[in-house]
């Protein structure tokens, strides 16, 4: 089982993987980093990966613990490689310039060299949950300052709030769910207020899917949950808290509703509904492609130029339309692979305390063709990430406390035994 002891080793893992983690996330783009700097920051984080892999390839000691999901990121790495060829095949796209376009992806590697630090769960748990705060610190500061941008991000001004994309979601409803499991637990006001500080975010974006699954999602967790013994209590105090959230943020919710009847009237006209569905189908140059995927497209060729046009004359974004996004660029053997990883989560045995864990992913699939798909977006994948090697942790402490269990076991019966024939 992974130790506790406080040592400057294990203070410069968290370190390590704090700057991974901000690399990925281009240290929230701030608006004074030009895009050179963020290219130079990200291909850093990578950088920082392989020489964590290389180092502790050679140099480690010990004796690890099993990697439960190796083939599913191996063959999503390996399908980043292969649709390497149908972008310089059919999109005319150099090999190289693909290379550097698709490095968002190569942050996939941050999985085997977390197992290489062995860097403990509970550090990585802690370093989600300031990483939540720091976002909706972030995203407040922007929503005060607007029209001015901080942070080099997309925001929108519509539905009756300032809708701001902020970097780093990901790690806002991870620590969320965590947050939420950690009250079911020890219930106290900061962690009513915590969530509460969370919660005005998903509202504040104004956005109904978002929205809609994060509430699913939190009375689901109250209902399922063993620890939670007046369940109907606890639902009757969250509809209360309710009200007041609703007066608060009611022109929000109003607009909301007024944006879901206008797009019912004309689904079929939707723009992600339209956008999905040309990504699935005219944006294959071949069957192959379907296999390979298209490949990452870069602003520096023919292929992103084309890619540029469908966003500005269609309205089409492979990052609006989620999986589908992810799929057209990488094909079947990336989506394989993730609907394998999702599978194996969901329908797998964890402890209680991960739960968190599976309503995250539970949420990854209620809004996996919405926004940008988690497991191919940089400021996503480092998160998943995490999760998995957290669940191989948990996993190994489930291993080793099985055996000590069964010694003590084998022990005890030694010890009848003897007192037995004495």
């Amino acid at each position: 089982m992974l130790s506790r002891g406080a040592t400057d080793l294990e203070m410069f893992k968290r370190v390590l993987v704090l700057i991974i983690i901000l690399a990925s996330l281009g240290f929230f783009n701030f608006s004074f980093l030009g895009n050179d700097i963020l290219k130079l920051i990200e291909l850093g984080g990578i950088g920082l990966i392989f020489l964590i892999i290389v180092l502790q390839g050679i140099y480690s000691q010990g004796e690890g613990f099993k990697i439960t999901f190796r083939w599913e990121v191996t063959f999503i790495i390996v399908s980043v490689f292969v649709s390497m060829f149908m972008a310089y095949s059919a999109h005319n796209q150099g090999l190289p310039t693909t290379l550097i376009a698709q490095r968002f992806m190569y942050f996939y590697f941050f999985y085997f060299a977390l197992h290489l630090i062995k860097i403990p769960d509970y550090d990585l748990e802690k370093i989600m949950v300031y990483l939540a705060i720091i976002y909706v610190i972030f995203y407040m500061i922007q929503y005060a300052a607007y029209p001015r941008l901080i942070f080099n991000v997309r925001v929108l001004e519509e539905r009756g709030t300032v809708r701001i994309f902020q970097v780093g979601l990901s790690y806002l409803i991870l620590a969320y769910f965590y947050i939420l499991n950690k009250s079911f637990n020890e219930f106290s006001i900061g962690k009513l207020a915590l969530l509460l500080f969370f919660f005005s975010v998903f509202i504040l974006m104004g956005t109904r899917q978002l929205l809609f699954s994060i509430f699913l999602l939190t009375m689901l967790n109250i209902l399922l949950s063993k620890k939670v013994k007046s369940k109907i209590l606890v639902v009757m105090i969250a509809g209360l808290a309710a009200v007041p959230i609703f007066l608060i943020f009611q022109d929000i919710f109003l607009n909301i509703i007024n944006l879901s009847k206008e797009q019912s009237i004309g689904f079929e006209e939707n723009i992600r509904i339209l956008a999905g569905t040309f990504f699935l189908t005219e944006f294959f140059p071949n069957p192959v492609a379907y296999l390979t995927g298209n490949g990452a497209d870069s602003s520096n060729s023919g292929y992103g130029v084309m890619i540029q046009m469908y966003k500005d004359v269609f309205g089409f974004y492979q990052s609006d339309v989620g999986i589908i996004g992810d799929f057209s660029r990488f094909g079947s053997i990336f989506l394989i692979s993730v609907i394998s990883i999702l599978i194996r989560i969901l329908g797998g045995k964890l402890s209680e305390e991960l739960n968190y864990i599976k309503y995250f992913y539970v949420f990854v699939i209620l809004t996996s063709f919405t926004g940008s798909g988690s497991f191919g977006d940089a400021n996503s994948i480092v998160a998943v990430c995490i999760t998995l090697y957290m669940i191989d942790v948990n996993q190994h402490n489930k291993a080793v406390n099985s055996e000590e269990n069964s010694d003590d076991t084998e022990e005890a019966d030694l010890v009848n035994e003897n007192s037995t024939f004495a």
